[in-house]
């Protein structure tokens, strides 16, 4: 009899598609000899296949048919209407995601819970979406046996610029392009313009702007043939968007150009090695920008993007390494992705003169994503204390209040669980400040996931008490 397959939903755009094939990967190891299934749209899969781990993928129309087998775990990624109802109708050894339960939507998995509450939410979020989806396959928050590609140059002295994004506000304009597809070519690199359908007018007006019609591929290449030319690529220079994930993902060189409403400790280059320009401003990462202007984006310049470019192309002694005393750009910084000792994502500055933050975000970032991982694994309780310390050394007001508002949570949770409230009000994360925000919209969809029930709410005392505790040690 053949084993169970292990059954990955994912409905979501092609490079959400190609951050789940690390997932593939690891089912594979955690379950050998059970084959993988895929449900993506055929539009992506169908030419991502030869380049992922082995499996087997449906269109979405196959739901109502998968749901009816049996697995030995199943993942739902996706947030869409018949991806919960096929979790919710299969049978499987372990659940993970959103299901359609008679009750209502329930979210299987600490992680898929986290990931799920983060919607709107994601201020201070510092795991990456990759790493999110691996997480709950092990009691332990571990994930140093999951292999990642390491960038290596193709020796050819080509710079893919690869144009287009989901929105506007996230690349760069033709104008900008094409001064430094210029500053490229004239510094004797080879720029290569790419770009699927939506990007063939964008691209023409690159190549008639910088004079560069033949390094015009954009609209021409099936998504196989784009990835047979990243792999023939020195570096490739991209916005956050889907081909950056493949090009991340083949061990391709990537500059990426960190800007308009994006976070690349969520989203950016995932494998170690890679690099990332953003403005030096401490709302970088927002999602969501109210301001007239976005002025993280006028931050990068052609020149200042070429320069680096052209260091990391030709190698430069002056950026050997994320330690290195690299001079970043007037009003940008330049940062290094690599993997802490629990084999998850970080993302490091890498001028040494310049490793003094901005603001407290990156160390607020560092401090949830300690919390949260202590709170699934306990073991973990020294590194949510280092991180703690090290927000209060440079930001000790801010840490009180943070201690204040987990003490309040704490009393709240308390009386609710007494007098047995049957639910908080839909206002009550967005009332929280900023500073406890993201723990808050996951206290509530984790008290709404657990029906409200006495168990919950107990849980929710206990997980507050233990996050206190982490102040009263420190004293």
């Amino acid at each position: 009899m053949s084993a169970d397959p292990l059954l990955v939903l994912q409905l979501q755009r092609m490079g959400d598609l190609i951050l789940t094939f690390p997932l593939l990967t690891r089912l594979k190891q955690r379950w050998p000899g059970h084959p993988v299934w895929v449900v993506a749209e055929p539009q992506f899969f169908r030419e991502l296949m030869p380049l992922a781990p082995e499996a087997v993928f449906f269109p979405p129309q196959h739901c109502p048919a998968l749901a009816r087998g049996r697995y030995a775990a199943a993942v739902n990624l996706s947030g869409r209407p018949e991806a919960s109802a096929c979790l919710a109708r299969l049978e499987a050894g372990r659940k993970i995601g959103a299901a359609a339960l008679p009750g209502g939507l329930h979210v299987f998995g600490y992680w898929q819970l986290y990931r799920t509450a983060l919607t709107q939410n994601n201020h201070n979020n510092a795991f990456h979406w990759s790493d999110l989806s691996l997480l709950d396959l092990a009691p332990t928050a571990r994930l140093t046996d999951v292999g990642h590609s390491l960038p290596k140059g193709a020796g050819t002295g080509r710079v893919g610029l690869i144009l287009g994004a989901s929105e506007a506000a996230k690349r760069p304009d033709a104008a900008f392009w094409a001064r430094l597809a210029a500053r490229l070519a004239k510094a004797g690199a080879t720029p290569v313009f790419l770009g699927g359908p939506a990007e063939i007018g964008l691209g023409r007006e690159v190549a008639r702007l910088s004079g560069l019609g033949g390094a015009n591929l954009c609209g021409r290449l099936s998504l196989r043939e784009v990835a047979e030319v990243l792999q023939t690529l020195d570096l490739c220079v991209t916005p956050d968007t889907g081909p950056m994930h493949l090009a991340d993902w083949l061990g391709v060189p990537v500059l990426n150009l960190s800007m308009g409403p994006v976070h690349a400790r969520e989203t950016g280059p995932s494998s170690p090695g890679q690099w990332v320009l953003r403005a030096r401003m401490s709302c970088v990462g927002c999602w969501q920008c109210r301001r007239a202007r976005l002025y993280c984006k006028q931050a990068f310049t052609p020149s200042a993007v070429a320069d680096v470019a052209l260091a990391l192309v030709n190698k430069s002694p002056a950026i050997p390494s994320a330690a290195s005393g690299l001079r970043e750009p007037a009003g940008l910084a330049l940062y290094r992705t690599g993997r802490d000792c629990l084999g998850l994502h970080t993302l490091e500055r890498a001028g040494a003169q310049n490793r003094q933050a901005v603001s407290c975000r990156p160390l607020l970032e560092d401090f949830w994503q300690a919390a949260f991982l202590f709170l699934y694994d306990p073991s973990l309780r020294a590194l949510a204390q280092q991180r703690l310390s090290n927000l209060q050394n440079s930001f000790p007001a801010l840490a009180h209040r943070l201690g204040s508002g987990f003490a309040r949570l704490c009393a709240q949770c308390a009386a609710h669980l007494k007098r047995r409230s049957p639910a908080l009000p839909a206002t009550f994360w967005r009332a929280e400040p900023p500073l406890l925000r993201l723990f808050a919209g996951h206290l509530h969809m984790f008290l709404q996931n657990a029906d409200y029930a006495p168990t919950g709410w107990q849980t929710a005392v206990d997980r507050l008490t233990a996050l206190c505790g982490l102040f009263a040690s420190q004293k």
